[in-house]
């Protein structure tokens, strides 16, 4: 039986003997598990004993631009690399086969030389590499594919640097053939049609789109200098002029898509440093990246987050835990919590930027005061004491992300419950729909069809706001489960529910339905979970750092709000009901039979927590 929009073959990579090998799942497994993080999700919970670590919980990490493209043209809908390799290597994805290569010319080198290295070797290519961060296993390092593309977050470029695998490389290739083009084709011009109708992408589209979106935020809405304010006297710095001139390019970002919202901005705004970026198609800037790297370092220019940017770029770090650890680090140092010595004599402080980026390359290869700050900041603050430890504003080990957790009760609970941590991509956030002042007042249009039918302040705690952020979680969990960009998606962009099942159907041949995408989101989050649950994770683990319940909002429309713990608590608990789970937050056996997952009991029983107590 023939197969559209997929080729149904994982790759399977062995590096410890050199075995690779090609499996094809069945129709059925296609069918439950479509794809993207579900897919990956499951084959983490089959294939790898409990305890195995590799940081803990589940990872994922996700790249716009052109390689994922790619990686669909290679012939394989997914990769499982597993082993160690003596020696540095690189997989090569060509002419519908794998090999792998020798790499140890490429080990040392940063990001963007590994391409360079690889396109005079192999010609036109695609490539996922580690730079020096991973080689040294930064616990957040990440994989920077085609110089621009950062997978940040979860510290998968560590996972690969401990492999020993420097790069995934993809050559040639052709794309799997669509069920319907023709349906295909009218979705897409659909979708162009309205990129400069939609607010949303019409300001992602436009530069310097994602870049200025400090300026956009305003006061009160993200965090500055560790959280310790939401004052930043520097907004001007980060209007969208100020990105303008390290603009480099702005086009071309994601193969075929018209939104073009990430866009590439040179670290000075000197003539010949951006058309050198802009010929080498470097310097691919994510908004997490600015406000991690500028006001929450205390910069108060746009060029010196950009120049911190490209620094993480080559690096191979992942901004947002980078800067919030170096923020962590400030602020134990101007309290007295850490001593000069603890820096090698580094000054560190806010506002300060020329040591910042010496201190930055210690961490990447791990070098004196680096190598402790290469941890992260949870595991750093147990170096200083407990005092400390309440400045390490992590999740389940993840550094927070700028957005403020006090002025959007939803994105909170998102936060606290996600099960890699703060993202704060994991749902459309509640400024939309605020009663007040809402962000894009459109929100409404795409969400009743979730069963959003009202606003509510942003920063309300109450049952029904934890509906919603059920329903919203849910809905980007299948983007994810997918490989669908939710920063094409409703509720705000364009495609919506029921756009992204007709995509389904046109790319595949499935007579599918928007109730099974939110089925296949569901899913998701339900094997998430239970992985978590059997690398011992807990409700516990299920919470925010203290100063977002003990300090409030000092600047801006919010001031004085902050999150309630007895209220923050009664919207978790509401929220594992919704997911049909129990009070300790795992899933009954109700709740497995009705995603399909039932032949995952057995997974939980293998948890290293006690699962003693019936599930009730």
């Amino acid at each position: 039986m023939r197969r559209f929009g997929h080729l149904g073959r994982v790759l399977r990579v062995d590096l410890s003997t050199g075995r690779i090998e090609v499996e094809a799942l069945d129709d059925e497994s296609w069918r439950l598990y479509a794809g993207g993080s579900l897919l990956g999700s499951r084959l983490l919970l089959t294939e790898t004993r409990p305890g195995l670590d590799a940081f803990g919980g589940i990872g994922e990490a996700r790249a716009e631009g052109p390689f994922g493209v790619a990686l669909k043209g290679s012939g394989f809908n997914a990769l499982m690399v597993r082993g160690r390799s003596d020696t540095p290597v690189a997989l090569l994805l060509a002419g519908g086969g794998a090999s792998l290569i020798p790499a140890d010319e490429l080990w040392g080198l940063d990001t963007s030389a590994v391409v360079d290295a690889l396109r005079n070797q192999l010609g036109e290519c695609h490539v996922a590499a580690i730079g020096p961060a991973g080689e040294s296993l930064v616990r957040y390092a990440n994989v920077v594919s085609d110089r621009s593309f950062a997978a940040p977050r979860m510290g998968l470029g560590a996972v690969m640097g401990s492999k020993r695998l420097k790069a995934v490389v993809i050559a040639g290739g052709e794309l799997p053939a669509p069920a319907d083009v023709d349906a295909l084709d009218r979705l897409s011009a659909r979708y162009a049609s309205l990129v400069e109708v939609n607010p949303v992408t019409r300001w992602q589209h436009q530069a310097p789109g994602f870049g200025a979106w400090i300026g956009a935020a305003g006061i009160g809405s993200f965090g500055v200098e560790n959280f310790r304010t939401s004052a930043f006297a520097h907004l001007g710095g980060y209007r969208a002029e100020a990105f303008m001139a390290h603009l480099a390019w702005s086009t071309g970002g994601c193969p075929g898509c018209p939104t073009d919202c990430i866009k590439g901005f040179a670290p000075t705004s000197d003539v010949r440093t951006v058309g050198i970026v802009r010929d080498r198609r470097e310097g691919g800037l994510h908004q997490e990246a600015v406000a991690a790297l500028g006001p929450n370092l205390g910069l108060a220019a746009a060029g010196d987050a950009l120049a911190l940017n490209d620094r993480c770029l080559r690096l191979g770090l992942d901004p947002v835990s980078l800067g919030f650890t170096l923020s962590f680090a400030m602020e134990c140092r101007e309290r007295g919590l850490a001593s000069a010595a603890d820096f090698e004599a580094i000054e560190l402080r806010f506002g300060g930027s020329t040591q910042v980026l010496d201190l930055i390359e210690r961490i990447a290869t791990r070098s004196g005061a680096g190598d402790w700050l290469a941890d992260g900041s949870r595991r750093a603050a147990l170096r200083l004491g407990q005092e400390a430890g309440e400045l390490a504003l992590t999740v389940k080990g993840l550094e927070v992300t700028s957005f403020d957790p006090r002025a959007q009760a939803g994105l909170a609970l998102g936060f606290a419950t996600a099960p890699f941590g703060p993202r704060y991509d994991v749902a459309e956030h509640d400024a939309d729909y605020d009663d007040v002042a809402p962000s894009w007042p459109h929100a409404l249009d795409l969400s009743r069809t979730l069963g959003i039918f009202g606003l509510m302040p942003a920063n309300a705690q109450t049952p029904e706001k934890a509906r919603n952020y059920a329903v919203l979680s849910e809905f980007w969990s299948a983007l994810d489960a997918l490989d669908v960009c939710p920063f094409a998606s409703a509720p705000v962009r364009i495609l919506s529910l029921d756009d992204v099942a007709a995509l389904v159907r046109a790319a595949t041949g499935w007579e599918t339905s928007s109730h099974e995408v939110m089925r296949w989101g569901a899913r998701r989050l339900q094997l998430m979970r239970i992985y978590n649950l059997r690398e011992g994770l807990t409700a516990a683990d299920d919470g925010l750092p203290a100063r977002f319940f003990d300090e409030p909002i000092d600047a801006g429309p919010l001031l004085g709000s902050r999150l309630d713990r007895t209220a923050f608590d009664a919207m978790i608990g509401t929220y594992y009901g919704l997911m049909g789970w129990d009070v300790r937050g795992v899933p009954t056996d109700a709740t497995l039979l009705a995603h399909h997952l039932d032949w995952a009991r057995p997974r939980l029983e293998e948890t290293r927590w006690s699962s003693s107590q019936p599930n009730a």
